[in-house]
């Protein structure tokens, strides 16, 4: 592929399944011209390649396992560059930002090309060209005067467009295939097509869908129109958009979730045996080849406390086949997950909105709805996200319904209306409230939720951001969240910041 730089470069290493290491051939390394600015991605066994010196080529690692540093905005801009591709559309702006702007707000632009008011032919100046690839990168670069070449902000949160976030059960998509991929569920096959470069929309057929070959088979899709032409109600499927035009927000690669039951079959690279699947993902992820995993239950497969972990990878990242019904389970190595100091942390809360204002998506992405499930459903209690698998709440919401049996945690949600009987939940594998909480006193009111599953974290849906031990800020500000009424007798509204205050 081409790049501008060897940062662009990385970045596509980084998101590349199989990339390790990667060389970037600028205009200056190489006069053989179809390599210039050549981006050349690598695999290796081992993690390392040999060296072989050649003037000015950059090369380096991929950003996996790097946490805060895996990201896929890129906003530098190109003087003196053509980054070439398919050119579907032309128009007159004012400056460079004006035509990124355009490229941002275009659903098919992944990158431009703008031409200067200095540019030699005056029929072409201020001219705007938005363009596009298979993989998103351009075709080639070249070197031209008085032209600006730059990539879409959509990665960057910066397109105003806003998520298109509901999933349509019994739903199939028409429409162009662009690529299909095996997944467990409808989440992950949303976020693969959010990565990838030309996906729209995408189609997912579940376990349940008759054609054996077909089952868990996500299928990535994208039209001219830049949304399906058509809506067939199909049993067994769901469907959705890609969530590439977010808004403030921009879902990570991250796929935390274990599935329970569930061997994720692939190319074997190691075997190992460990105690505890959450094990079996760290060692995963620590792996840096590895992609996914399979931890066995069987009892063939154990020797004592510890069980055999299978890691495993493929060339597009995701298992080959899914088999259902299976005493262990898998997941996702976790080498793409960001990781977030406490200066990160308090600077997203710095820049939130305060004062009772209305909540947007992914504003307060820790914050979940705790309801309970009797003869009907009803919000009870909110909670935050403290862990993949734990949520902090209030002791009093399980005064008189300590059953874990009967209660659903629901993460990711802005209204409540959203929540339907498809609306994926989370079980509560245990409930512990504060030994020392009483009914009738006010102490001490404060209970921790364990999870069955872990939960898969997105911009949507993630933990709170809590200082360091070695954080001496004094925090002066602080907000309350959930659902209340919007005025009084009101009904339940959205997630909301009800207030800020001094702390004495």
């Amino acid at each position: 592929m081409f790049t501008p730089d060897a940062q662009y470069c990385q970045m596509m290493c980084t998101f590349h399944p199989r990339c390790l290491l990667f060389s970037f051939f600028p205009a200056s390394s190489t006069n053989d011209i179809t390599k210039r600015f050549g981006c050349f991605l690598k695999d290796s066994v081992t993690g390392t390649l040999p060296r072989v010196h050649r003037t000015n080529a950059v090369s380096g690692h991929s950003l996996k396992q790097c946490g805060h540093l895996i990201s896929a905005c890129h906003r530098d801009v190109y003087e003196g560059m053509d980054m070439r591709g398919v050119n579907f559309n032309v128009s007159k702006v004012k400056s460079v930002e004006e035509c990124q702007k355009l490229c941002t707000n275009n659903i098919h632009c992944q990158f431009f090309t703008y031409a200067t008011q200095m540019f030699g032919n005056a029929r072409y100046r201020n001219d705007c060209l938005l363009k596009q690839s298979t993989t998103g990168t351009p075709t080639s670069i070249k070197m031209v005067n008085n032209v600006i070449s730059g990539f879409s902000l959509k990665p960057c949160a910066l397109s105003e467009f806003g998520c298109r976030m509901n999933l349509f059960q019994h739903t199939a998509f028409s429409d162009t295939d662009v690529a299909r991929v095996i997944t467990p569920d409808a989440f992950v096959c949303r976020t693969i097509c959010t990565y990838h470069p030309r996906c729209l929309f995408f189609t997912f057929h579940t376990n349940a869908w008759n054609t054996e070959s077909q089952r868990n088979v996500c299928f990535l899709k994208t039209s001219q129109s830049g949304t399906p032409s058509s809506f067939t109600p199909q049993e067994k499927t769901i469907s959705g958009y890609s969530l590439s035009t977010c808004k403030k927000t921009f879902p990570e690669p991250c796929l935390s979730k274990i599935y329970s039951g569930v061997d994720f079959h692939g190319e074997e690279l190691n075997v190992t045996f460990v105690k505890g699947e959450s094990v079996c993902q760290e060692t995963c992820t620590k792996t840096i080849r590895c992609q996914f995993f399979t931890y066995s239950l069987l009892p063939e497969d154990c020797k004592g406390e510890k069980c055999k972990c299978f890691l495993r990878l493929s060339s597009d990242g995701s298992p080959t086949r899914i088999t259902y019904g299976v005493q262990g389970s898998a997941g996702y190595s976790l080498r793409l997950c960001k990781t977030e100091d406490s200066s990160v942390c308090t600077t997203k809360i710095d820049a939130r909105i305060v004062g009772g204002a209305n909540s947007s998506r992914g504003e307060w992405p820790w914050q979940v709805s705790l309801q309970v499930k009797l003869t009907s459903q009803s919000h009870l209690c909110g909670g935050s996200i403290i862990a993949p698998q734990w949520v902090l709440t209030a002791a009093h919401c399980f005064d008189g319904i300590p059953f874990s049996d009967v209660w659903r945690v629901y993460g990711g949600i802005l209204f409540l209306s959203e929540i339907t009987k498809e609306t994926s939940f989370s079980h509560i594998k245990q409930l512990i409230i504060h030994e020392k909480y009483k009914v009738s006193e006010t102490g001490n009111d404060i209970a921790l939720i364990k999870l069955q599953s872990p939960l898969n974290f997105t911009e949507f849906q993630k933990p709170i951001c809590l200082p360091s031990k070695e954080d001496n800020t004094v925090y002066t500000n602080c907000w309350v969240t959930g659902w209340g009424f919007n005025k009084e007798k009101g009904r339940l509204w959205r997630p909301l910041s009800l207030g800020h205050h001094q702390l004495g």
